[in-house]
């Protein structure tokens, strides 16, 4: 009871300060550099971070969801797991071969944004592994603090600049690339040191086994198709619309202010992990998780979109100075994915500390192939809105079926009002936005 309450005050604590620090971030740092630096510059870096990002599956291979999940249920010793740290620091290699050949098969690519954004997905996995060490031995409120670092350095820094009051010089993609790389280095220190200081052993000795490297693929193969699921879309826009920049910059507005509210789900999904991991024996305690998780997300998720659905055309011309009634056409279809993504994370997380990934990766592939073939449809003639429609329907088709199948499998009661409000909530988006 005690860890439940513990693990409840945290997750609280997490929300509520990623609800402040990553809002302040994308709706005002991000979105002011957008404005700054116009729709077709910003569609242009949109696409270069959607396939690095998905590129990003070679920095990890799951092998932070792997300690999270193992360590957490105790499955492998430390010194063991410790052994992942020379894995990760080998495909950081394989992932910059990786890019270099993506740069040189799209010459367009090869600039400065491209190998800068790079840097900064390499960073942030390192980051985000550090971290999962912390998760993992359930130091939760410690990684409270770290889930804010790098944005809440980076905030006031970036703040001062774009206000006038440390330079009047306007601040560029390149300059934006290159404190984010400074904040996430600075950030990487300081983890580090907390981890030493718990001496928490997280570097082991130097081997790379290939055995460790097979049970990760599956981790692997998964981030890839969620990635691509869920990134790729600034790069299909720009390969498939005629107005290919200009329409990645009008989704990429509506994508970084979903991308924010979606910051919840993937925050309670590195909590629920681990404490799922520890209580899969426990049924009370699985159920109440899950029942938890998802309800907040469900009601966090319809909050928002009832208000952008009625506000979307204020938000827009109140947040973005170039083009924003293109902006508002998008942002009710856009924001109706949140609950597949909600759902995503509640159910893919339990099957995760299952282990039951295969069937996840199914669905996931299969919602990526429909996602796929409905924007291939409609991006030459809808562009923007196109992807919209799909990532709404690809979505939450894939949230319902991992939500059906996790209950049917866990003998857990179906949550038929969730099913209804969902499906209903899609129906109204499709109509009427």
């Amino acid at each position: 009871m005690e860890a439940a309450q513990r693990y409840k005050r945290s997750l609280i604590r997490l929300l509520l300060s990623n609800a402040l620090i990553k809002s302040i971030w994308i709706l005002g740092i991000d979105r002011w550099v957008q404005n700054e630096v116009g729709m077709l510059a910003y569609g242009e870096y949109f696409s270069v971070w959607g396939l690095t990002l998905t590129a990003g599956f070679l920095l990890d291979m799951g092998l932070s969801t792997m300690v999270r999940r193992e360590r957490a249920a105790q499955g492998s010793s430390e010194s063991v797991l410790a052994g992942t740290f020379w894995m990760k620091a080998s495909l950081l290699l394989v992932y910059f071969l990786a890019i270099a050949s993506i740069g040189w098969l799209n010459g367009h690519f090869s600039t400065s944004w491209f190998w800068g954004v790079a840097i900064i997905q390499a960073l942030n996995s390192f980051y985000v592994y550090l971290r999962a060490w912390v998760t993992a031995t359930q130091a939760y409120a410690a990684d409270v603090w770290f889930s804010v670092l790098d944005k809440g350095m980076l905030i006031p820094i970036c703040a001062l600049w774009l206000s006038g009051y440390v330079t009047t010089l306007p601040i560029t993609l390149d300059a934006f690339i290159f404190l984010q790389t400074a904040s996430l280095g600075v950030s990487i220190g300081i983890v580090w040191s907390y981890l030493n200081h718990k001496q928490i052993q997280f570097v082991g000795p130097f081997t790379i086994s290939f055995q460790r490297i097979r049970s990760a693929l599956p981790y692997a193969i998964l981030v890839l198709l969620m990635s691509a699921h869920t990134r790729l879309d600034g790069l299909l826009i720009h390969q498939w619309s005629a107005s290919g920049n200009l329409e990645a910059g009008r989704y990429a507005a509506g994508y970084r202010l979903i991308d924010s509210a979606n910051m919840f789900g993937y925050l309670v999904a590195s909590f629920l992990l681990p404490y799922v991991s520890r209580h899969l024996a426990d049924a009370g305690q699985l159920r109440s998780a899950i029942g938890m998780a998802r309800n907040g997300l469900l009601l966090f998720s319809m909050s928002l979109i009832g208000f952008v659905f009625f506000f979307a055309r204020e938000v827009s011309y109140l947040l973005y100075a170039n083009d924003p009634a293109a902006v508002a056409r998008i942002l009710p279809i856009l924001f109706g994915s949140v609950m597949g993504y909600s759902l995503i994370h509640v159910y893919g997380t339990v099957l995760t500390a299952r282990g039951s990934l295969r069937l996840f990766q199914f669905v996931i592939a299969l919602a990526l192939v429909v996602h796929l073939v409905l924007a291939f449809i409609w991006i030459p003639t809808a562009g923007a809105v196109g992807a919209a429609r799909s990532a709404l329907i690809s979505q939450v088709l894939a949230g319902l079926t991992l939500m059906y199948l996790v209950h049917q499998r866990n003998g857990l009661k179906q949550p038929y009002p969730s099913y209804l409000v969902v499906i209903f909530t899609s129906l109204l988006i499709w109509f009427f936005a």
